[in-house]
């Protein structure tokens, strides 16, 4: 790379644009709650790398979202990792480019490069921008005035920026993906779509690891709703939702366009990785939004193809409806066999369905009589087969699970064997017999699991399978072969399909919390739209109407003025005052288990007795409320739980030692851990107290909690609202739009996502290979945002704008699509 002195105003705004990165990330790391000087290297490290790989690391960012954020350990919240993270790569970045590391690189014509943003475009972006800025400006009026501070909450001047930066975070990585497009077209492309596709995986494994620790895997009863790593959601909210609504699309595009076996294999992982995590979320909105938003990345993308004139499967409609009836045949069968013979069934049931759908062709030139003949005979092999098999399944323990799969794996080896066609009549009767003996299995690994009662049970709708696959072979027309001629990748596709069915089958019959949140759907709405009318009556004054109440100031007016169910636990931190101390206040609802405002801090897993020094006071008598916790951010599992009565005693400094008791074994298994979180809180509605000093100790170590005594603010403390959420949020994207900018913000907010809607359908971006996941993430998006507000959650907000963004930007090019995006 050779580099040279700036020699223009842009070069040396840049480098301007460097500098200035430099010194607030820098000053960012030198604050860090943990290790600051671990914190500076590494930021210098990636802004080395942002230096080195300017071209890809500021597209990737998108990416890390999901996983990077500490708070819960670190106990930022104004400032956080994402913070950190953009300005050290756009540090590196401008460096690059304003010392010429761009001069050595062929740009690309500008009619081939991806990125472009019309004057109409930046004239929208900027009146958006200028109202955002007016609103946070606004927020810190309404908060009282500007007060830096490095552990404000919710209620304070901060918050106002904290929840606003993130489109400034986007807008300064926006000058870097431009250079990155300009030298190489296909960057945006390939690496802005992977980071959709890391940030999606992301999110969906730390949601599967959650589900593992707290829950189990097939544990769909409880009403434990998966949070995977987003903090923001320790006062409720829908930050994971988002992210899957924004990120399946994506996904689902890379598997359409895959030709490679190995990545085509990882993409569906990652589809059915996203199922389950999306499942697990129990939002209703996410049920509604991620097929409407696949259903519109799917019609784009076919008229895309029908665009550019690209080679249509023969027989479309009828192997789509063929895919459809195999989609139904085996959800019909699920239910039943599910709740015969639970998860394990459904196992089985999911080989038999590989089988059949990678089944070679039966029929050649076989006659109707010959081909009769065979189907009969198989289904007598595999009558006598199935029969040996329930035998053993009832002699050997746990024999059924290891015939079963015996069976598919050996019926798999024989579809390969074959897979150029069945010339013999043997041949067919043995693939038709593997096929038979393997829904047989079915049966007989639920009769195993469930007894006699559960095989009968069983038996019907494995016959109907049978029977219906074996009619299907006695038609006359090409219905039979249409599903052995389909290529691997549609064989691959119907088979993901099928287990994402399974999954939902499970979900509905194996746990009764979906049905009770289905159930409840009505009084839930009821409920969201009083929230609604008390958040619109909040507006008091036209000026309100019209430039909103300011960023960051949802919560703050039901804290004060709502009705007192509203009227949430805050806190505050006394850092000037001697000695330094949390001001923890209650709310004025009813104070159950779920209602409690904590502050709470991660520790390792405690040993033998455990015993706490608190040093507090309070103007009334109050209670206390201590735990120590098996709990990741919402959800309590293994509890020591201690109530302690305090008396005010005038208002004087008291200093106690309480006994929490023996720890239980805590900290969960080595493979799915459990994080174990001491919380403090008050169990008496309208109360305050003061703390000064929280010591834990237990058998092995004399102090369990780091910044004991709040000397260094609120560093490792975090707080949480486990089970009262509305008073945190409007539970609406456009009525948050419209309560914090107003209507001239809600108007602008709706055109700019209108003009990217109509780029990448209708207009100049259209044909860009990102652009049907572009609106099908957006719409999914929207839709979630119909009862929630998601942009109140930073890092969301920032994965929403840089879409919004680049759709804004994004154009069309000349050239044609790659092989493998076709």
């Amino acid at each position: 790379m050779k580099l040279s002195v700036p020699d223009s105003s842009k070069r040396w705004l840049g480098l301007s644009l460097a500098a200035g990165s430099a010194g607030a990330g820098l000053w960012l790391a030198w604050h860090y709650p943990w290790q600051p000087g671990l914190a500076c290297l590494l930021w210098l490290i990636v802004a080395v790398l942002g230096f080195v790989r300017w071209q890809v690391l500021p597209l990737l960012i998108p990416g890390l979202v999901p996983v990077l954020g500490f708070a819960p350990w670190t106990g930022w919240i104004s400032f956080e990792e994402l913070d950190l993270l953009v300005l050290a790569v756009a540090a590196g970045g401008y460096a690059a480019l304003a010392l010429g590391a761009k001069r050595g690189v062929e740009l690309a014509p500008a009619w081939q490069r991806p990125l472009a943003w019309s004057g109409l475009s930046k004239l929208l972006l900027t009146l958006f921008c200028a109202s955002l800025l007016l609103a946070i400006w606004r927020g810190v009026e309404q908060a009282g005035g500007w007060q830096f501070g490095w552990w404000q909450g919710y209620h304070e001047p901060m918050n106002s920026l904290r929840q606003g930066k993130s489109l400034w975070l986007v807008l300064l990585l926006l000058p870097l993906w431009r250079a990155a497009g300009a030298s190489e077209p296909a960057a945006v492309q390939r690496w802005f779509g992977l980071a959709m596709l890391l940030a999606l995986g992301g999110a969906s494994l730390a949601a599967l690891w959650e589900r593992l620790a707290y829950t189990g895997l097939l544990n769909f009863s409880s009403d434990y709703r998966s949070t995977a790593l987003f903090w923001e959601m320790h006062v409720g909210g829908a930050a994971l939702d988002g992210c899957l609504a924004l990120g399946l699309p994506f996904a689902l595009l890379w598997v359409l366009r895959e030709r490679r076996p190995w990545a085509f294999a990882a993409a569906l992982g990652l589809l059915l990785l996203a199922g389950y995590a999306a499942l697990t979320t129990f939002s209703r909105g996410v049920y509604l939004a991620l097929p409407l938003g696949a259903g519109v990345c799917l019609l784009l993308l076919a008229r895309q193809r029908r665009a550019a004139q690209l080679p249509a499967a023969s027989r479309p409609a009828a192997r789509r409806g063929l895919g459809l009836a195999v989609l139904l045949a085996f959800g019909l069968a699920a239910w039943p066999l599910f709740q015969a013979g639970g998860y394990r069934t459904l196992l089985a049931l999911a080989g038999s369905a590989l089988l059949m759908i990678f089944m070679p062709p039966l029929r050649l030139q076989q006659t109707r009589g010959q081909q009769l003949i065979v189907l009969l005979l198989a289904l007598l092999a595999a009558a006598l087969a199935a029969a040996l098999s329930w035998l053993l399944a009832l002699a050997v323990p746990k024999s059924a699970y290891v015939i079963d799969a015996l069976v598919v794996l050996g019926g798999l080896w024989l579809a390969w064997w074959l897979r150029a066609g069945l010339p013999r009549h043997l041949s067919a009767c043995l693939m038709a017999a593997a096929w038979f003996w393997s829904l047989a299995c079915v049966a007989v690994v639920a009769g195993n699991w469930g007894g006699e009662q559960a095989l009968q049970e069983a038996l019907l709708p494995v016959l109907g399978l049978a029977l219906g696959w074996a009619g299907l072979q006695l038609l006359p027309g090409t219905a039979a072969q249409l599903l052995a001629e389909l290529p691997w990748r549609a064989r691959s596709l119907l088979w993901t399909a099928c287990l994402m069915l399974f999954a939902v089958v499970a979900a509905l019959a194996g746990g009764a919390y979906i049905g009770d949140r289905m159930a409840t759907g009505q009084r839930d709405l009821e409920g969201r739209f009083e929230h609604w009318r008390l958040a619109r009556s909040l507006l008091d004054t036209p000026q309100d109407w019209l430039r909103g109440k300011g960023v960051g100031r949802v919560a703050s007016p039901f804290l004060f003025v709502g009705p007192a169910a509203e009227q949430v636990g805050d806190y505050r931190l006394g850092e000037s005052a001697q000695p330094p101390h949390l001001l923890l206040t209650s709310g004025k609802h009813v104070l159950g288990w779920g209602e409690l405002f904590r502050v709470s801090q991660r520790i390792a897993a405690p040993r033998g007795e455990m015993q706490l020094t608190l040093k507090l006071r309070s103007a009334s008598d109050v209670n206390l409320h201590l735990e120590v916790c098996e709990k990741h951010l919402l959800y309590n599992a293994e509890c020591v739980v201690k109530n302690l009565p305090l008396q005010s005693q005038g208002g004087g400094w008291q200093t106690l030692q309480a006994s929490l008791g023996q720890a239980p074994a805590l900290g969960g298994r080595w493979w799915a851990p459990r994080f174990v979180v001491f919380s403090v809180a008050l169990g008496s509605p309208a109360s305050a107290v003061q703390i000064a000093e929280l010591r834990l100790r237990d058998a092995a170590e004399p102090a369990l909690l780091a910044n004991s005594d709040f000397s260094r603010g609120m560093a490792h403390w975090f707080f949480s609202s486990d089970r009262h959420h509305l008073p945190w949020h409007i539970k609406s994207l456009g009525l948050h739009l419209l309560f914090e900018q107003g209507l001239l913000g809600l108007a602008l907010g709706v055109t700019l996502v209108a003009a990217v809607l109509w780029r990448c359908s209708f207009g100049h971006a259209r044909a860009h290979a990102l652009a049907p996941a572009l609106v099908g993430a957006l719409t999914g998006f929207l839709i979630v945002g119909l009862f929630d507000s998601l942009v109140d959650a930073p890092r969301i907000a920032f994965l929403f704008y840089a879409l919004l963004l680049l759709g804004l930007g994004l154009r069309s090019t000349r050239a044609p699509l790659p092989p493998s995006m076709k």
